[in-house]
């Protein structure tokens, strides 16, 4: 006899959208129904973006070295000390130490940003889109049905709709583990002598 809790459990239903996809992906004990947009397009944009930023920065720090070789001695004695340097750009009235003082802050956090940027892209590009298999039974349960059909529809709507279209631009957290070609025979051809019990 079931529990209390079972049957809570067996009546239990997700709102159609965030909530079911949510409890979908979570559902998967083994965890690779875990599948996610790379955005592929978007992250190269994004590094070329910063790179240009960095090419003018770095425009403007060649400009900025070049006013300074002519430039007083006190000019060249921020350009060779960081501690004069500092205390100049403290100082009010002092526009041009300033300006380089804001443009050596800012080249600082790009470089940051871009440098993080190109080391999450070099680890995602490790990561192997999903198992033929898998994508199958996930866009199964992703369009409510079998995709294409007059009955299906995506459980997530308007740009999201289109999210799990592309397999080379998706990746999957964990790949299955590989079985032995026996295995994935008698999967593919013989699936019909393993009937699925349902409850």
């Amino acid at each position: 006899m079931a529990s209390p809790s079972d049957d809570i459990e067996s009546r239990l239903y997700y709102l159609c959208g965030y909530p079911s996809l949510a409890a979908f992906i979570a559902s998967d004990r083994d965890r690779t129904t875990a599948i996610f947009k790379r955005f592929d397009d978007l992250a190269v944009r994004n590094l070329l973006y910063y790179q240009c930023e960095l090419a003018e920065l770095q425009e403007q720090q060649r400009r900025f070295d070049q006013e300074d070789l002519r430039a007083d001695m006190e000019t060249k004695q921020c350009a060779r000390n960081w501690k004069d340097f500092k205390r100049a750009a403290s100082q009010n009235g002092n526009t041009k130490q300033k300006e380089r003082m804001e443009l050596m802050l800012k080249i600082r956090s790009t470089m940051k940003e871009y440098r993080e940027a190109l080391l999450f892209e070099s680890t995602l590009a490790s990561v192997k889109p999903p198992a033929k298999r898998t994508l199958e039974a996930f866009r199964f349960g992703f369009f409510n049905g079998k995709p294409g059909s007059d009955k299906s529809f995506p459980t997530l709507g308007g740009s999201g709709a289109a999210l799990y279209d592309n397999r080379e631009d998706l990746l999957a957290l964990r790949m299955p583990e590989s079985d032995d070609r026996l295995t994935n025979f008698a999967r593919d051809h013989l699936g019909c002598l393993f009937p699925v019990s349902k409850k």
